[in-house]
């Protein structure tokens, strides 16, 4: 039986206690094979490796393109699977990334993290490790996923590009469309067959690689989020960014009025620094819209559709830092790996059918 690798990179589930710290440790992170074997026993094969070992707060383009780098060159061929053991505070967004990135591999990559350091009550890392091995164990898929309890005890399975920040009260994840791919029960994986889901046959379907090569990430984007009261004065261009992506509200708006908070003048100094600008999440076309996502529309934003904010920005990211000759725009239209759901309205009619 093949091994399954386990890349370490730190974070909560690879944290310590130490009096009132939490941080990580050289040691600390191999705990987490420890607690597994004891509970688990030894049935189970890793081969251990550790790139990183930070908190993932502290995660910037250099460290993003370390794990990539890493996950890039693994020879996939030799393992049952991968899991990538993770801190939670920016596990939505390297996973949204490694999902696009590692699109094509033929066997499952797994994200997890942990809420509380191992061994503190109330702690899901050991729960989240042990239903990654299950879902590697299954057989059943190849991609990039992410897995975690949620605070019902359900051991929810995500796509990696549909995974969306935890919230700051309870510490749980969602999925975009609101729902997961499905959960593990008992070493059995559970589908959720919901028209937002794609089929497991889908999931199966074999890819090409985006690139032939893994990018170095040094080119910023820079992301701002639709809030009441954005002056747009406040934001310097000077240091100019590879793109900007701009998150609006879930209408697909954002302010339209006012000399210093309309988003359409923002993206006129955008325009006139040749900074490519991006709008999330869109609305399509047909139908009424509300004059202010009109306006946006108008004014010649480059609009990403039905995508969460991580996966928006991940996908701008990748793109932008693709080697000398190959246009970002190749890729922004196509979903690369299922970053896009469907639209509502195509829902409601596939159902009616």
């Amino acid at each position: 039986m093949k091994k399954i690798l386990v890349v370490l990179t730190g974070g909560t589930i690879g944290s310590r206690v130490e009096g009132e710290r939490i941080d990580v440790t050289d040691a600390s992170p191999f705990y987490l094979l420890e607690l597994y074997r004891k509970i688990y026993g030894s049935g189970d094969e890793f081969e251990v490796m550790q790139p990183l070992n930070i908190l993932s707060e502290n995660m910037n383009l250099q460290f993003f393109s370390q794990i990539a780098r890493f996950m890039w060159e693994i020879p996939y061929e030799k393992y049952e699977g991968v899991i990538l053991t993770h801190g939670s505070d920016t596990l939505s967004y390297t996973s949204a990334l490694l999902g696009m990135l590692l699109c094509h591999v033929p066997v499952p990559v797994v994200l997890t993290a942990s809420n509380y350091p191992l061994g503190e009550k109330g702690s899901n890392g050991l729960n989240n490790f042990r239903s990654a091995v299950e879902l590697i164990n299954t057989q059943l898929f190849k991609g990039v996923f992410s897995v975690y309890q949620n605070q019902n005890g359900e051991n929810n399975v995500y796509l990696a590009t549909r995974l969306t920040e935890a919230d700051a009260y309870l510490d749980q994840f969602g999925g975009f469309g609101g729902i997961a791919l499905g959960k593990m029960e008992d070493g059995v994986f559970q589908y959720n067959d919901s028209p937002v889901n794609p089929t497991l046959a889908q999931i199966r379907e074999m890819r090409a690689p985006i690139t032939d090569s893994c990018p170095v990430f040094e080119k910023p984007i820079l992301m701002l989020r639709a809030y009441p009261g954005l002056d747009y004065r406040m934001i310097d261009l000077r240091t100019e960014p590879a793109a900007v992506l701009h998150c609006l509200y879930h209408s697909a708006t954002a302010c339209t009025e006012g000399e210093d908070s309309s988003i359409l003048g923002f993206m006129e100094r955008c325009r006139a620094k040749g900074i490519p600008f991006y709008a999330s999440s869109a609305k399509r076309t047909e139908g009424s819209k509300y004059v202010t996502a009109k306006a946006i529309r108008d004014n010649e934003a480059v609009l990403m559709e039905n995508i969460s904010p991580e996966a928006a920005y991940a996908k701008l990211l990748l793109l932008h830092n693709l080697k000398s000759g190959e246009e970002p725009c190749r890729h922004l239209g196509e979903t690369i790996y299922f970053e896009n759901l469907p639209f509502p309205g195509e829902l409601a009619e596939n159902t009616k059918k």
